[in-house]
């Protein structure tokens, strides 16, 4: 369905919902794609590899021509939200807008690739912990066709679009992510929040992998990787949602799911996310506590069997994994082995997270 949104001020974004299904109980839902109809109209991400096509009949239903959009924005450089980009700029020529991370990680570096077999794989796929039985089927035509677009680099920080247009930069979950802010009216979150379901943090692990892409611009992992860089960004955001208590929210997958629309109020979802990775680090390192130190072995204790189905696993050890890096950095674990902890007896995460700014 295509969806018209009209905020106070009379502005209009359409909500273009494309298909976004793998497989199993790996459901999130379609990735909404949002044409802003602000004074120079633009498009906010392009849905998975092989949907540009789709998204451009939706636009149509929506009586959107390509003609009368500026440029796609990416939100951040994950497959269901930049796999369409490259088809949709083929049949339309759009100028295409990101973060300068985005620019960077889209590219191959033969010559520092951390494997062989990646070697003609883009930077962002370096650190993919999605295994070759996933990626072979979902990334790899995705992976060819993206390498030479030209992209407009949006910097770190606030960067205006337009008029009361701005986005934010706000990693943690992806490295580039954005948050598009419409004036005191409204914000297009991508994945930094979702309803229903939490969405992935990086790993600081991964860090080793493009360190020599984006270390120049940001020589510290934390800056832009890492559990606590993703808590840090929702906080950011949640300071936005008190100044602004009425302010719409857009996110990019499950806004509506089996039959009913998930509104989300900003600090109220922030504070039911933090409030998530507390009890999760507590899961942890209960578990731990009880002898099982492996990522496996919490993993297998953490999650319900149905979850762990598939490329459910990957995402789950994914999680852990980044809760477990903070768990050892505030002293709480002890790193014994590759993804192989202690506990220490310590509870500081509690404050911490409850703290950070």
């Amino acid at each position: 369905m295509v969806v018209r949104f009209r905020l106070p001020s009379g502005l209009d974004i359409f909500g273009l919902p494309t298909e976004n299904f793998y497989s199993g109980n790996w459901d999130l839902g379609p990735t909404w794609n949002y044409a802003v109809m602000a004074d120079t109209p633009f498009l906010v991400d392009a849905g998975r590899y092989g949907r540009g096509d789709q998204l451009l009949k939706m636009m149509d239903t929506a009586g959107v021509k390509p003609s009368d959009l500026g440029f796609v924005l990416i939100s951040h450089g994950h497959e269901d939200h930049d796999g369409g980009l490259a088809e949709l700029v083929a049949m339309t020529s759009l100028k295409v807008k990101a973060h300068a991370i985005y620019d960077l990680l889209i590219r191959q570096y033969p010559e520092i690739a951390p494997a062989d077999y990646k070697r003609h794989f883009p930077a962002k796929c370096w650190h993919c912990f999605m295994p070759e039985s996933f990626y072979a089927v979902n990334c790899l035509g995705y992976h060819r066709v993206l390498q030479h677009l030209e992209v407009e680099a949006v910097g770190s920080g606030v960067n205006s679009l337009g008029t009361d247009i701005v986005t934010c930069h706000l990693p943690g979950h992806s490295p580039d992510c954005l948050a598009l802010i419409l004036g005191e009216e409204a914000v297009i979150v991508g994945d930094i929040l979702l309803p229903q379901i939490t969405p992935w943090p990086t790993r600081l692990e991964m860090y080793g992998d493009i360190a020599g892409v984006v270390g120049p611009m940001f020589p510290e992992a934390a800056e832009i990787l890492g559990l606590q860089c993703y808590l840090q960004s929702l906080r950011q955001l949640r300071r936005l949602g008190m100044a602004h208590p009425d302010m719409q929210v857009f996110p990019a997958h499950r806004f509506y799911y089996d039959g009913q629309w998930n509104v989300v109020h900003l600090t109220q979802r922030i504070d039911e996310l933090i409030e998530h990775h507390v009890r999760r680090c507590a899961a942890i390192v209960d578990i731990v506590s009880r002898g099982h130190g492996t990522v496996e072995e919490i993993v297998q204790r953490h999650f319900e069997p149905s979850l762990l189905q598939g490329p459910g696993k990957h995402m789950a050890m994914n999680e852990i994994l980044s809760h477990c890096e903070l768990l050892v950095d505030l002293g709480d674990l002890v790193e014994t082995g590759r993804h192989q902890y202690e506990g220490s007896g310590t509870r500081r995460f509690e404050m911490v997270i409850s703290t950070l700014e």
